[in-house]
C-alpha cells in the first residue's frame, strides 16, 4: 500500500508539472469564459451553450490530451518501470494501479473544475433552461465517456511499446468508433450522437433509461478496459 501512494504521488506531480495538461486546462478555461460573456449579452439558452462547450471545446480538447497522457502512462516510462519493478521495489499491479487512478483522476478533476463553474455562470447569467437533474445527469454522461477514454488510453499503453503507436491507436479508436456506431443506429453507444443530444439532456427531457444505459455501458467499459489493462501487463514481457 506504501509503494502504491508513494508512485501516485509521484506520478500526481508529474501530471501537475506537465505542460499538455497546464495548455488544456488554460485552453477549457479561455473558451469558456468567452461562451458565458456571449451567453449573458445575447441571452442564449444555457442548455444549448452549455452543450456547446462540451462539444466544440471540450471533447475534442480532451480527446487530444487525454490520449496524449494516458496512453504514455506506461509505455513512455519502460526503461525506468522495467528496473522499478525487476528490482522489487514495487510490483506490477501497485504500479499500474496508481497510473490508473492518476490519469483517470486527473481527468475527472479537470472536468469538474471547469464544467460546475461554467454550468453556475450559465444558470446566472444565460436564459436559465436546464434543470439541476439534467444538469448532473449530462455532466455525468460526460465524465463516463472521458473516463473511459483515459482507461482505453493506459490499456493501448500496456499493449505498444512505442508511445507514439499507443496514442495514435487511441484517437483513430475514438475517432471512428462514434462514426460508426452512429451510422449503425447505436445511438446509446455513439459518444457523438451523445455529444448532440445534450441540450435535450440539460433541460430534464432524456428518459432514464437512455441516461442509465449510456452510464452502464461506459461505466462498463471502463472497467473492461481496466481489468484488461491489469491482466495485460501482469502477462507482459518487461
Amino acid at each position: 500500500m506504501q509503494a502504491f501512494l508513494v508512485l501516485l504521488r509521484y506520478d500526481l506531480d508529474q501530471m501537475a508539472r506537465s505542460w499538455i495538461v497546464r495548455a488544456w486546462v488554460a485552453l477549457l478555461i479561455i473558451p469558456a469564459g468567452f461562451l458565458v460573456g456571449v451567453a449573458a449579452t445575447n441571452s442564449e439558452l444555457a442548455s444549448e451553450t452549455m452543450a456547446l462547450y462540451q462539444y466544440a471545446v471540450f471533447a475534442p480538447l480532451s480527446w487530444l490530451a487525454v490520449s496524449i497522457f494516458a496512453a504514455s502512462a506506461v509505455s513512455g516510462e519502460a526503461g525506468v518501470m522495467a528496473d522499478a519493478i525487476l528490482s522489487k521495489s514495487v510490483n506490477r499491479t501497485q504500479y499500474l494501479s496508481a497510473k490508473v487512478v492518476s490519469r483517470i483522476g486527473a481527468t475527472l478533476f479537470v472536468y469538474i473544475l471547469v464544467t460546475i463553474p461554467l454550468a453556475y455562470l450559465l444558470g446566472r447569467y444565460a436564459v436559465a433552461d436546464t434543470t439541476l437533474g439534467g444538469l448532473l445527469v449530462g455532466l455525468l454522461m460526460v465524465a463516463m465517456m472521458v473516463s473511459f477514454l483515459a482507461a482505453l488510453g493506459i490499456l493501448f499503453s500496456t499493449v505498444f511499446r512505442n508511445v507514439q503507436l499507443a496514442i495514435l491507436a487511441v484517437m483513430v479508436s475514438v475517432l471512428f468508433s462514434g462514426a460508426v456506431l452512429q451510422f449503425l443506429g447505436l445511438t446509446w453507444m455513439s459518444t457523438t450522437a451523445i455529444l448532440n443530444e445534450l441540450p435535450s439532456t440539460f433541460r430534464g427531457e432524456t428518459s432514464t433509461w437512455t441516461v442509465l444505459r449510456v452510464i452502464i455501458v461506459f461505466g462498463a467499459l471502463t472497467v473492461a478496459s481496466i481489468a484488461s489493462s491489469l491482466y495485460l501487463f501482469r502477462m507482459k514481457d518487461l
